[in-house]
């Protein structure tokens, strides 16, 4: 330690007590690791992204289908109404005759 209460490192450089030195092969590091991260994280959002597209593409096709039988239950339901009232009529009509 010198009198100025400052540490000289390995290359003489005056560091004051208590500082931490970050080389660029330390920066270079660091940020190659961030890097894999952003990726790594890209990638999972992506696939996200894809089941989501997937998911409403399904809701989709299973709203169409939905309504598809709703119609054909209500119209269903029509014809069986008009076949027991035609019915009805005809066993009348069988009947009176």
């Amino acid at each position: 330690m010198s009198d100025n209460g400052s540490e000289s490192d390995r290359d003489g450089v005056s560091v004051p007590a208590g500082s931490v030195i970050i080389t660029t092969t330390q920066m270079y590091d660091e940020l190659r690791a961030v890097h894999q991260v952003v990726t790594s994280t890209k990638s999972a959002l992506d696939r996200i992204a894809d089941s989501v597209t997937d998911a409403r593409s399904d809701v989709a096709d299973h709203e169409a289908r939905i309504r598809a039988l709703e119609r054909s239950r209500w119209a269903i339901g029509g014809a069986a109404t008009l076949l027991g009232a035609g019915l009805s009529q005809l066993v009348q009509a069988m009947g009176k005759g």
